[in-house]
Order: structure tokens, then sequence, then C-alpha cells
């Protein structure tokens, strides 16, 4: 595993500051903060992903149609109508780099997905 070292001395001590005030250790802490980081980071990459997809849709219906597409970087990468084998590719290409798979249907937009669940009322008696 290559080895990373902070270079910013001010961030380094507010790093020891911070470890110290929330009983940790400084590693977890940054292991942390650079996790929420790729978390934002894959999730802003995989909406701006989508973007291209609903920008491109019709160039999509016309060569993928009945695929799905993975799509890096603005540029889709590898289709499949196999969602499984394309997903092990991808996976075996680009590691865990986040990738977007989207299935090419003639509508681009994604169906509203609707979450049903039980209310418990309470009557006085």
């Amino acid at each position: 595993m290559n080895q990373v070292t902070l270079q910013t001395s001010n961030l380094i001590e507010r790093l020891a500051q911070a470890a110290e005030i929330d009983h940790r250790t400084a590693e977890d802490l940054l292991d942390l903060a650079v996790t929420e980081f790729l978390e934002k980071w894959a999730t802003q990459k995989i909406a701006d992903e989508d973007a291209v997809f609903v920008r491109q849709h019709p160039q999509f219906v016309a060569n993928y149609l009945g695929e799905t597409v993975a799509i890096h970087n603005g540029e889709v990468v590898d289709h499949d109508i196999d969602l499984h084998a394309l997903h092990l590719r991808i996976r075996q290409r680009f590691g865990q780099m986040p990738i977007l798979l989207r299935q090419v249907t003639e509508n681009p937009n994604l169906p509203d997905l609707v979450f049903r669940s039980p209310r418990f009322v309470t009557t006085a008696s």
C-alpha cells in the first residue's frame, strides 16, 4: 500500500487537535475525512455521468437500445445486454472507480420509486 504524507504543518496541527478533542487517533480522523470526500466525489461523478447519459440519449438509443452502457469521464467505455458480464468487466478494468451503468431505453428518465410504509396511529382510550 502506498503511503500518503500530509505536508502542510497547519493541517497536521489542526488534525492532531481535532483528534485529541474527538478522542480518536489522527489516522482514524484522516481515514474518515478521506472516506467522506471519496463518497461525495463518487456521488458527484455519477451525477455528472448521468447528465451525459441524458444529454446523449438519442445517440445511445440509436446505438445501444436494450443494452446497458458503462459511462466513464463522459464516454461509453463498454456496453452489453448482460448487466452482470458488463459489471464484471468494468470492475476488472477500473477497480472500484465509480462508473455509471445505465440501461438504454426509449425514455431517458429513471422511473419514480414509491416506497410505502405503514403508519401506526394510536387512539386514546
